[in-house]
């Protein structure tokens, strides 16, 4: 079980191993996961932990959909990809500036495509997930805690400083958030 490792990295790594199995047959998806929304990525809810140790969320992007730059509230998280393609583009944290001014630092860009794998562990927890292909992508994310705020980030003037905002997350099992 992966709330037995007492380090993160140990988890994550735990965590992306099982969703790597998880998502090699996804059979196991209920239908209305997979509906895509037209206005913005589809998310819903497929396992809440009782005890809030963790979250599954099943998200549908539309080619052309992203999220913005954005944290994970300070918890880890794993993300595979059940079908298409997505591009994720991963930033660093530096350090916090200020009430709501950060530094990050772009670390990379991948694309993961399907039975693909990532994860997030902090401070390299913020990132872009983008649909930059031309079939509906689904994927499977799975965080280190019940995921109810996060904070998304404008660049300002200053190079590599960013202005984060925290936003509620509202998702239920048939929601769009």
């Amino acid at each position: 079980m992966v709330s037995t490792y007492r380090e993160e990295a140990r988890q994550v790594a735990e965590t992306e191993r099982l969703l790597s199995e998880l998502i090699a047959d996804p059979s196991w998806m209920r239908r209305e996961w997979m509906v895509p929304c037209d206005e913005k990525y589809a998310r819903y809810v497929v396992h809440r932990d009782p005890q809030d140790r963790f979250d599954v969320i099943a998200l549908v992007w539309k080619p052309g959909q992203a999220t913005l730059l954005h944290d994970h509230d300070g918890t880890w998280g794993v993300e595979g990809v059940v079908k298409g393609t997505i591009t994720i583009t991963n930033f660093l944290r530096e350090r916090e500036l200020g009430e709501d001014l950060v530094q990050l630092r772009e670390l990379e860009t991948v694309e993961v495509g399907a039975r693909g794998t990532g994860q997030l562990l902090p401070p390299a927890d913020c990132h872009i997930v983008a649909n930059r292909g031309t079939e509906t992508a689904i994927t499977v994310h799975v965080y280190g805690k019940p995921l109810r705020q996060f904070r998304i980030f404008e660049e300002t003037s200053l190079p590599g400083v960013y202005r984060g905002e925290w936003i509620r997350v509202h998702t239920t099992s048939a929601s769009v958030a």
